[in-house]
């Protein structure tokens, strides 16, 4: 479980703190879905799911529907799971809509039903809205899939829970395929996991079966910025929007690439790319690309850059964020990061 926020969710669950309320917070499927099986797992026996878990969405039901439901005894069963999703739609109702919805969650949050942990799922929430201003203080707020989490790893881990075993080195070309989108690798796994029918998932069968889509592209857009070169940098952030990318995806991949580029900062420029690769967690062409672009920018600004994806990542999962403004806003910060020829680097 390499997803931190997630990972003590569980862990705490396990010690006996169990909260009385959770926020699912993010748009990755993924983490979503399995937190989703996780909880049941270890708070339903199985023989009690078919009526201890319960699963709402907050386009047709209201607060008051949930905390009925959280407020009633779960018939065979010493807890119970009530799943609302879409909670973003009861801070988009009318005024008098959203009052009873507050009036309604924040009663019960007050004085919880021991029996019963509610779970809401939101994408993004208005940190501005009283929603969610509630919920941050009466529940747990679990943010999905937030930088960090290294791809690599995590798709080691999710061929291990398909019974499957993955060489480092296809485990490191399927997370640059990636992307940065762990729903996707996900996909991919178990896709390979097919492929493979029992035996080590090897880079081969990576290169055979899976498309890179956009690693390319954001070493392009990381080349562009590190030379200043904001307006086409800006070009071709629009053109992989078009594509259908999204901002938080976006922000995922550039996350995942600075990351790389603050380790391979730390190695000779004269590096050879084969053992690079085993320290990068790349294949060896990236990871020369990636020393390549390394030290061409200063330390302290890669990690500056890190600091400014993270402030966009948590902007985007705002309510009615502007993904494109939010994007254009990132990429005046991290242009320009390069250094003269010749220049020294800042360490």
């Amino acid at each position: 479980m390499p997803d931190s926020a997630v990972e003590r969710l569980l862990q705490g669950i396990q010690k006996g703190k169990v909260p009385a309320a959770v926020l699912l917070l993010g748009a990755d499927s993924y983490w979503r879905e399995l937190c989703r099986r996780k909880l049941i797992e270890t708070l339903v026996p199985e023989a009690a799911r078919a009526w201890a878990v319960t699963r709402l969405s907050a386009a047709d039901a209201g607060a008051a529907e949930v905390v009925g439901l959280a407020q009633m005894q779960p018939m065979l069963a010493s807890r119970q799971l009530v799943f609302v999703g879409d909670a973003e739609r009861w801070e988009q109702g009318g005024a008098d809509t959203l009052k009873e919805n507050l009036a309604a969650l924040g009663g019960y949050l007050e004085d919880p039903a021991p029996f019963t942990m509610i779970v809401l799922e939101a994408e993004k929430l208005d940190q501005r809205m009283r929603l969610a201003r509630l919920l941050g203080e009466h529940a747990l707020v679990v943010e999905l899939g937030a930088p960090g989490a290294d791809p690599a790893r995590l798709a080691v881990q999710m061929a291990q829970e398909r019974g499957v075993e993955m060489e480092p080195e296809a485990a490191a070309a399927l997370a640059e395929a990636s992307g940065g989108s762990t729903a996707r690798l996900a996909n991919e796994v178990e896709k390979l996991a097919c492929y493979a029918a029992g035996r080590p998932i090897t880079a081969a069968d990576v290169r055979e079966l899976v498309i890179s889509e956009g690693s390319a592209q954001v070493w392009e857009l990381t080349e562009l910025l590190a030379s200043g070169q904001r307006g086409r940098a800006i070009e071709a952030v629009d053109e992989l929007m078009r594509k259908g990318d999204s901002g938080p995806k976006l922000v995922g991949a550039l996350a995942w690439m600075f990351r790389k580029l603050v380790i391979a900062s730390e190695l000779p420029a004269s590096a050879n790319p084969w053992q690079a690769a085993r320290q990068l967690g790349m294949r060896p062409d990236s990871a020369r690309i990636a020393i390549e672009h390394a030290h061409r920018i200063p330390r302290a600004q890669l990690r500056q850059a890190l600091v400014a994806l993270a402030e966009a990542d948590n902007r985007l999962k705002s309510a009615g964020a502007d993904d494109r403004g939010i994007m254009e806003f990132l990429l005046a910060q991290l242009s320009g990061m390069g250094v003269e020829a010749g220049g020294e680097r800042a360490g």
